[in-house]
């Protein structure tokens, strides 16, 4: 299984379908409870959203988080505010639906109106899918590639480049191996 997860994150960006974005969810919800005390990352101070933790919700039992349509649809995702400033122009807004009890695997939707962001080195592992709208990713080799609504891809650790949210903005599902301090 670790042997998939590498070629799938060293090939760059790979489009999913919603099948494909399922099955990869569960690869990464796996591959975290393995693998997330092994690396100690730091990816800056994030106050926008507000995580649910699953030690907050399952101290006794495990329960489902369900991704709600109204969430997913846009509704009830909080206001838009700056988002990363040190790094782009985007105003955003989102929902994190849950983190793992040791904050390395994430999950959450998250919306955008036009702008940039740039990314340097990347310091965790993240799965977008977009569910409207769409979005233009440029690699620091200058490589565009076009994600639209029903497309996803894969940003491996340490990529470095651009997302540029279109005139329409952008609506995603993030799905994030982070190994180690969320928000630190």
């Amino acid at each position: 299984m670790k042997a998939l997860i590498n070629v799938l994150l060293h090939q760059g960006k790979v489009k999913l379908s919603p099948i494909k974005f399922v099955a990869w969810s569960v690869i990464m919800i796996i591959f975290g409870s393995f693998a997330g005390k092994q690396m100690d990352i730091d990816i800056g101070q994030q106050t926008l959203f507000k995580p649910v933790y699953a030690a907050t919700l399952a101290e006794e039992v495990e329960q489902i988080i369900r991704l709600d349509r109204d969430r997913l649809s846009g509704k009830n995702l909080g206001e838009y505010s700056p988002y990363e400033p040190e790094s782009g122009d985007l105003i955003a807004r989102g929902y994190d639906y849950f983190y793992s009890k040791d904050e390395n695997f994430g999950i959450g939707v998250w919306e955008s109106k036009p702008g940039k962001i740039v990314y340097t080195d990347l310091e965790y592992d993240e799965l977008m899918f977009v569910l409207q709208g769409s979005m233009v990713m440029t690699n620091e080799q200058g490589k565009v590639e076009t994600v639209s609504a029903g497309e996803g891809v894969v940003l491996p650790k340490g990529w470095s480049g651009t997302l540029e949210v279109s005139e329409e903005g952008v609506r995603k599902i993030w799905v994030s191996y982070m190994g180690g301090k969320k928000g630190q």
